[in-house]
């Protein structure tokens, strides 16, 4: 998989240093562009055309800046688009059946009709939850995501996966729905808490752990420098983010094979996310510990090399993450998995790093070594 962006330019503009790439993914009828810059929630507008008589919903949270709301709409009623706005509650909780189906009346009572297009500015649950809307309203209109987080950024917003979750479980009510366009504004993480923007790194390193190991070696030597200080980096690397899912996306968009390597460290992750609910596990956090916890156990049945684990854990302790210390339910984490939508007949699909920058889907591991590295989690207090 290249590292490589599709495109890319640099360009001055208002006498600042403007930085601008493009990745293209190439889905036959479906082919969109994602792109990565700086200054690009007013250029929205620009950046995905409005055709005639056209409609939007932009849905957004209630934690967002309100000049990023505000730079968006103007942008895109400049452009031609009648458009309208609807808030949701900032949290996973929103990512609910329920909240669905207030942007549903909301489309109804604004005229969204089947040419219509749902634009999401904000993090991951505004992504899956905007785009299931997107996915099932008339049964599908037009969707854009545009990530605020860097989370969102590097994962929710490219792959066509939206989904919304039931009270046991994440993501089990779902649809695959390619985006039109992804535009990703840089600028929006400078007001993201650091915890948050920690967060979002994990899937960097997972990325890089499973596809790219030079982009895995940067990472070490940056030695947990943030990112955000140059704003080129910054883009380069969110871009290369992009391009290392797109082409997994490419190969496999319906996961039915490859595109399962995303999950790598996922299947604890999403379970301790479930258990830990109440103390505020962020979801970057979880996979973190999931990446560690599932290669110490790979190391175990002999399916990786033993510095896998370790420059992981280095890398990811060295972004704040993989060594803190959580409370969670052990009896809900145990539930949580065995009731993974990947197991089968008491096995799972689940991806590997046998060695940094490379990454396998097997299905030889059992539900029973997961929760014995679950348990070895929480013997080691998280």
């Amino acid at each position: 998989m290249s590292p490589d962006p599709t495109s890319a330019d640099t360009a001055g503009q208002a006498g600042t240093e403007a930085h601008t790439q493009v990745v293209g993914v190439e889905l036959g009828r479906e082919r969109y562009d994602i792109h990565v810059g700086t200054g690009l929630l007013g250029r929205l507008g620009e950046l995905v055309p409005a055709r005639a008589n056209a409609r939007a919903v932009l849905v957004t949270c209630d934690g967002l800046p309100r000049e990023y709301v505000i730079n968006c709409l103007t942008s895109l009623e400049a452009a031609g688009w009648a458009v309208s706005s609807f808030v949701v509650p900032d949290g996973e909780q929103s990512k609910s059946l329920a909240q669905a189906s207030r942007i549903y009346e909301h489309c109804l009572d604004n005229g969204l009709d089947r040419g219509g297009t749902v634009f999401a500015l904000g993090g991951g649950v505004v992504s899956d939850l905007a785009g299931f809307v997107a996915a099932t309203y008339m049964r599908g209109v037009a969707f854009v995501p545009v990530p605020t987080t860097l989370l969102s950024q590097v994962d929710a917003s490219v792959g066509g996966k939206t989904a919304v979750d039931l009270p046991r479980a994440k993501n089990v009510v779902g649809a695959f729905h390619q985006p039109v366009a992804v535009v990703i504004d840089v600028d929006t993480l400078t007001t993201l808490p650091e915890r948050e923007f920690r967060s979002g790194m994990a899937e960097v390193v997972k990325h890089a752990a499973i596809a790219d190991a030079d982009l895995f070696r940067e990472l070490e030597s940056r030695d947990g420098r943030d990112l955000r200080q140059d704003a080129g980096e910054l883009v380069e690397v969110v871009a290369r983010n992009c391009r290392i899912k797109a082409d997994v996306v490419i190969s496999d968009p319906r996961e039915e094979g490859l595109r399962a390597c995303l999950n790598f460290g996922h299947t604890i992750g999403h379970a301790l996310e479930i258990a830990a609910s109440g103390w505020g596990l962020r979801h970057g956090e979880a996979v973190a510990l999931g990446m560690v916890a599932e290669s110490e156990m790979a190391v175990r049945l002999g399916l990786a090399e033993p510095e896998v684990p370790r420059r992981l854990r280095a890398l990811l302790q060295a972004h704040g993450l993989a060594d803190r210390v959580v409370r969670w339910d052990p009896e809900a984490a145990r539930a949580a998995i065995s009731h993974d939508k990947k197991v089968v007949n008491g096995r799972l699909r689940l991806p590997l790093v046998p060695a940094i920058g490379q990454v396998t889907v097997t299905e030889d591991v059992a539900v029973a070594e997961l929760l014995n590295a679950l348990d070895g989690l929480l013997l080691a207090g998280g």
